[in-house]
């Protein structure tokens, strides 16, 4: 009798850890439902407070507006219309202005948007009469879709030629020497005329320096020369005795 009290009070103590075991583990998951439905509940709130977005799902392409244009912006629109016309491009066009008039001219191509700047001052000349300056839209936009929509490169400028260095100067009595620059250690004595003396004018007022330089060489260089002749230069006389020449 005693085993047999001593099994069943341990079979229901077992029984007991075992329902305590299920009431913890029901509480946990209670909690959490309790949890998961107050967010909800919190979510469906928020939800309900929060406004509705008109242009949820489409792209920024398909949510421009098509609001009625201005005539400079009408003028615009069918400008840049013949020129996507003659390259095939469907795209829609959307023409606006920013906040200094200038002209925001939208190519929307399905989801994909790109833009182009047209300044007012071009329009304004363009409007007014000046065919370059529309022409130099034209070519502007053309350009522009070429390289967005049809994968052109623009075409490089071309670059500056190169000027050509200017040609040394040769050197002073060499080949190439300016006329009338006599070359340096060249005699200035006539032939003949074993007692003329070199001329005492000096270079013109243009000539270079290193004109003067070559034309004093050579004007020593003559000097040398008749003292070594044995003719005295202008300006001095010989002596009686033959030696070398008197002071004045």
């Amino acid at each position: 009798m005693s085993r047999f009290l001593t099994y069943w009070s341990l079979s229901f103590a077992i029984f007991v850890i075992w329902i305590f075991s299920i009431a913890v583990a029901l509480a946990d998951v209670k909690d959490e439902l309790i949890d998961k439905v107050n967010k909800q509940w919190v979510a469906r709130g928020k939800a309900r407070l929060r406004p509705t977005n008109p242009l949820a799902g489409q792209s920024v392409a398909e949510t421009l507006p098509g609001s009625a244009r201005t005539e400079a912006q009408e003028w615009v629109f069918g400008e840049v219309s013949r020129i996507a016309a003659s390259l095939r491009l469907p795209v829609k066009i959307v023409v606006l202005q920013d906040s200094m008039d200038h002209f925001l001219v939208h190519f929307a191509q399905g989801p994909r948007l790109v833009t182009y700047r047209v300044d007012k001052a071009w329009v304004a000349d363009a409007r007014g009469g000046k065919t370059e300056q529309l022409e130099r839209i034209r070519r502007a936009v053309e350009q522009y879709l070429r390289a967005e929509f049809l994968g052109e490169k623009p075409p490089a400028a071309a670059a500056p030629r190169a000027t050509a260095p200017p040609a040394a100067k040769p050197p002073d009595g060499g080949p190439g020497a300016p006329s009338g620059v006599p070359a340096a250690g060249a005699s200035q004595t006539a032939p003949g005329a074993g007692t003329s003396a070199p001329s005492d004018a000096g270079p013109p007022a243009e000539v270079s320096r290193e004109e003067k330089i070559a034309a004093a060489k050579a004007k020593a260089e003559a000097m040398k020369a008749q003292r070594e002749s044995g003719n005295p230069p202008d300006g001095s006389r010989a002596s009686p005795s033959g030696g070398g020449p008197a002071p004045d």
